[in-house]
C-alpha cells in the first residue's frame, strides 16, 4: 500500500476514489453468472417462471450488500424468506443464499483471473503521475481476493471493502459512508474528492455526500441503453464510456479544466481537422457567450461578440443550446439565423418557423410546477437563494448564499427532488438544476439537430463551445467525431478537447471562425 495524504499536485482536486466491481475489475460476468444460477433455482422453487434477468441485477444487487440485495430482489417478486442463521448453503433463508452465491463466485475465482480493465489501468497510472492518491472501495466481502487475482492490489493508496463496512458498521450505498471512509483515509476533503462510478446506486452515494465531483462510467449501454442517463439521473456530473478520456493527451495528467490546452495552442491541429469540411457549431449561453454574473437576470451579450456571432451564423448553421427558457435566450441573442434551444434541449425554435419539443416533453409539465412551488417554500429561509422557474426545469441560484449554507440549501433541494421521482438534480456554476429525469440532455439535444435540421447537412464537423457541467454531455456525445471547446474555471474533470480562457477569448475564437468562413475555408462537405 503506497502512502496516504494528498500532495501538492496544482490541482483542485485532492483525491479520486474508484468503485472497484465494473470500474476497475470485469467480475460483472461472474458475479451475474453465480446469482442467475442461484436466484433461478429460488424462482423456480416458488413457482415464478420468469428468470433472473440482467436488469434484475442491475437494479437489486450490483453495488449493494449481497444480503441487501437478495432481500431487495426476493421483495420485487413477491417472495418472503426467513433470514437463516449460521453459514450453511440453503436456498430457502436469506443467508443461505448469500452463502451459496458467495460459494458459487469463489468457485469462479479459484478456476479463472480476474480482468481488470485497460482504460481503469490508464487511469490509474495517470493519476498517480499527476501526484494525486488513489482510493479503491467495494461492497464485497471477496475485495481483496478480486484485486489480487487481478493484479492490481498495489497500486491504491486505500481499500475499503466488504469486510471494512461489517466491521465498521458503515451503512451500504446508496448511503456515503463507504466513499466518505475513503476519503478519510486518504486524509482528503470530500468537495476535493473525484468518485468515479458505474452503479446506480454509487453515483448516489457520491452525491449524497457531496464529493467534488461524481463521474459515471457508462460500460453497459449495449445491454442497457438506460444506463446512461439512470446515471446521470441519481447524481453522475459526468458520464464516459472510457475512462482513458478523463486523461490529458500522453496519459500522464488528469484531463482538468486547469491543465487543458489552450485552443489557440493548437489552432494548426484545429485547421487540419476542419479544412475541406462544413461545420456546425453549437454554444451554450450563460458563462459562455455572456459573462457570469451575480443576478443571473443581467447575463446579456456582448455586443462584439453579438456582431462576430452574426458574421458566423450568416455563412455556418449555427445553435445556441441553454439551460434557460427559449424565449429568454432567443430574446437575449436576437439572431434570426440561429437555432435555438432552450431547458438543455427541451425547447427548440428555428428560422422559418421551425419548432420541436421531444415527444415525452409536455408530460413533465405539472410535476415541475409542483415541485416549483416546493422548491420555492423549502429554500425560502436561505438568504441569497433564487428560484428560477422555467418551462422544463427549475434553477435555485445560489452565488449569493453563504458557504456555509450551501450543504444545508443542496439537502433542502435534494428533500424535494426525492419526492418527485420523474426529476433529478444536476450541478452547475453556483446553482443546482432540476429536470425531467428523461433520456434527453444537451448530448441528445446536438445529437437530434445534426439528425433533423440544417444544422446536420452536408456531413458537417460539430463544434461545441460550453464551460457547465450540463455542457459535458455535448462533449461526450460529440467525442473524436466533433471539437469540443471549455471555458477554464475551477479544476473538475472535463470530456472537452480544448480550453478558452473567458468569454472574451470565446469571442475572439467565434471571430475566427467567421473570418475562416467569410474567406472560404469551410468545405463543401
Amino acid at each position: 500500500m503506497g502512502e496516504t495524504g494528498t500532495k501538492p499536485t496544482g490541482h483542485g482536486i485532492a483525491a479520486v476514489i474508484m468503485d472497484m466491481d465494473g470500474v476497475v475489475t470485469d467480475t460483472a460476468t461472474a458475479h451475474f453468472a453465480s446469482w442467475k444460477a442461484v436466484f433461478d433455482e429460488v424462482l423456480t422453487a416458488h413457482g415464478d417462471p420468469t428468470p433472473f434477468s440482467q436488469q434484475d441485477y442491475l437494479t437489486h444487487v450490483d453495488g449493494i450488500p449481497r444480503l441487501d440485495g437478495i432481500r431487495q430482489f426476493l421483495k420485487s417478486r413477491g417472495i418472503s424468506l426467513p433470514e437463516g442463521d449460521g453459514d450453511a448453503s440453503d436456498l430457502t433463508t436469506i443467508r443461505g443464499i448469500g452463502v451459496e452465491k458467495n460459494r458459487r463466485f469463489n468457485a469462479w475465482l479459484d478456476e479463472n483471473q480476474v480482468p481488470a480493465f485497460d482504460d481503469a489501468r490508464a487511469l490509474i497510472s495517470g493519476v498517480k503521475q499527476a501526484g494525486l492518491p488513489v482510493g479503491i472501495f467495494s461492497a464485497s466481502r471477496n475485495a481483496k481476493k478480486v484485486l489480487k487475482s487481478a493484479g492490481v492490489a498495489d497500486l491504491f493508496d486505500v481499500t475499503i471493502d466488504g469486510e471494512d463496512t461489517a466491521a465498521l458498521g458503515l451503512k451500504p450505498k446508496p448511503d456515503p459512508a463507504q466513499l466518505l471512509e475513503a476519503a478519510r483515509r486518504l486524509d482528503a476533503p470530500p468537495d476535493r474528492t473525484v468518485v468515479i462510478e458505474d452503479a446506480v446506486s454509487g453515483v448516489r452515494a457520491g452525491s449524497e455526500g457531496h464529493f467534488g465531483q461524481v463521474i459515471g462510467i457508462d460500460r453497459q449501454s449495449e445491454t442497457d441503453p438506460k444506463h446512461r442517463s439512470d446515471l446521470r439521473g441519481n447524481g453522475a456530473d459526468l458520464v464516459t464510456r472510457d475512462l482513458s478520456r478523463l486523461l490529458l493527451p500522453g496519459g500522464a495528467d488528469l484531463r482538468t479544466l486547469d491543465h487543458l490546452p489552450s485552443a489557440w495552442d493548437h489552432l494548426d491541429a484545429i485547421k487540419a481537422r476542419l479544412d475541406g469540411r462544413r461545420i456546425a457549431v453549437f454554444f451554450d449561453y450563460d458563462g459562455t457567450l455572456s459573462p457570469i454574473v451575480t443576478d443571473y437576470r443581467k447575463a446579456f451579450l456582448p455586443e462584439a461578440t453579438a456582431t462576430d456571432l452574426r458574421r458566423l451564423a450568416a455563412k455556418v448553421p449555427a445553435a445556441i443550446i441553454s439551460g434557460r427558457d427559449l424565449d429568454d435566450v432567443r430574446h437575449r441573442v436576437g439572431i434570426e439565423e440561429v437555432i435555438y434551444s432552450g431547458s438543455h434541449g427541451f425547447d427548440t425554435v428555428g428560422p422559418g418557423g421551425f419548432s420541436a419539443r421531444p415527444d415525452f416533453a409536455e408530460g413533465f409539465l405539472s410535476e415541475i410546477a409542483t415541485a416549483g412551488e416546493a422548491l420555492a417554500g423549502a429554500v425560502a429561509g436561505i438568504p441569497g437563494a433564487k428560484v428560477e422557474r422555467k418551462t422544463f426545469s427549475i434553477a435555485i441560484h445560489y452565488r449569493e448564499v453563504a458557504d456555509a449554507d450551501v450543504v444545508p440549501l443542496e439537502d433542502a433541494v435534494d428533500t424535494v427532488v426525492e419526492a418527485h421521482e420523474n426529476l433529478r438534480k444536476g450541478r452547475g456554476k453556483k446553482v443546482f438544476e432540476i429536470q425531467p429525469r428523461a433520456d434527453w440532455d444537451k448530448g441528445r439535444a446536438v445529437a437530434w439537430l445534426l439528425e433533423n435540421t440544417p444544422l446536420g447537412e452536408g456531413d458537417p464537423v460539430p463544434l461545441f463551445l460550453g464551460d457547465d457541467l450540463t455542457d459535458e454531455d455535448a462533449f461526450g456525445a460529440l467525442g473524436p467525431q466533433g471539437l469540443s471547446l471549455v471555458v477554464r474555471g475551477s479544476g473538475r474533470i472535463t470530456l472537452a478537447d480544448y480550453a478558452l480562457a473567458d468569454t472574451e477569448d470565446v469571442r475572439r475564437f467565434v471571430a475566427w471562425l467567421a473570418d475562416r468562413a467569410e474567406n472560404g475555408a469551410e468545405g463543401d462537405g
